[in-house]
């Protein structure tokens, strides 16, 4: 059995950090290539719908594509994120982060509900939204990304001008998208539970910051925690700051590009 204080002393070594690192690293990028994968098959066994793709394909196609630049920045910044200045204590925190990592894959396995133009719409909408704000908030957080509740430094640029815990709203969001196409009890109850579990491990991370950066104590005060007090404050976030729509611009203008991509290479795949 580990003492406390070997615990901690392995908890602080460089071998430890790495291993956190490649572990939320491959697990993101599996499932980015587990959903790549699905996708070309999905596409092999359709080829006529490539052949004439519609305006309703492209739509989907896109949300698709800026969920795996979602999915490929969360398996890319654990590798070059800066080293903690500190770290939640104890092991429930982590355990409560991890099943966040673990838990909203779960819903992409849930039974699909009946085609439903409506829902589905909706879902394209919110999931694409959902990606291409929280990727355009990964690019404001850059290499202060963490999965653990731990402090790096502080950020309040961009959409955490906005909310504290703008990524975790957004990761919610996405889940929304994809739920919209499961609608079921079961689904629910996932985000539920998924809900439940941001706002805890943000509780922690908070907790770590507010011990690590004399700052955040002021910063907390100021901004809301996970939900905006003007609904629309993001709309004139992107009005009022260039930096934020420079860099909104040029993940939209990345994602139709993949998704260009994409539909010429199913294209000549499938064709």
């Amino acid at each position: 059995m580990f003492s406390g204080v070997t615990l901690r002393n392995v908890q602080g070594s460089r071998a430890y950090d790495w291993a956190m690192r490649l572990s939320t690293a491959l697990y993101s990028l599996y499932a980015l290539g587990h959903d790549v994968i699905g996708f070309y098959h999905d596409a092999q066994h359709d080829p006529a719908s490539w052949a004439h793709a519609d305006f309703g394909l492209i739509v989907a196609t896109l949300a698709r594509a800026s969920q795996w630049m979602f999915v490929a920045l969360l398996g890319l910044l654990p590798l070059i994120r800066h080293r903690p200045v500190a770290k939640s204590e104890g092991m429930l925190p982590r355990l409560a982060a991890l099943m966040t990592v673990l838990i909203p894959p779960l819903c992409i396995l849930l039974p699909r509900a009946p085609a439903n133009l409506a829902f589905n719409l909706a879902a394209v909408f919110v999931g694409l939204t959902a990606s291409v704000l929280a990727v355009m908030t990964l690019s404001f957080l850059g290499r202060s990304f963490s999965v653990m509740p731990e402090a790096r430094r502080l950020v309040t640029a961009g959409p955490y001008g906005f909310v504290r815990h703008p990524l975790y709203l957004f990761e919610l969001l996405g889940v929304i998208g994809i739920l919209l196409q499961v609608r079921s009890l079961s689904g629910v109850a996932l985000l539920a539970v998924i809900a439940a579990l941001q706002v805890a491990r943000a509780r922690w991370e908070e907790g770590v910051l507010t011990g690590a950066i004399p700052e955040y104590a002021a910063y907390r005060e100021r901004v809301p925690f996970l939900l905006p007090r003007q609904p629309l404050g993001l709309f004139a976030l992107l009005r009022d700051d260039a930096s934020a729509r420079r860099r909104c611009g040029l993940v939209m203008s990345s994602a139709f590009g993949l998704v260009a991509l994409v539909m010429v290479a199913m294209l000549s795949l499938t064709g």
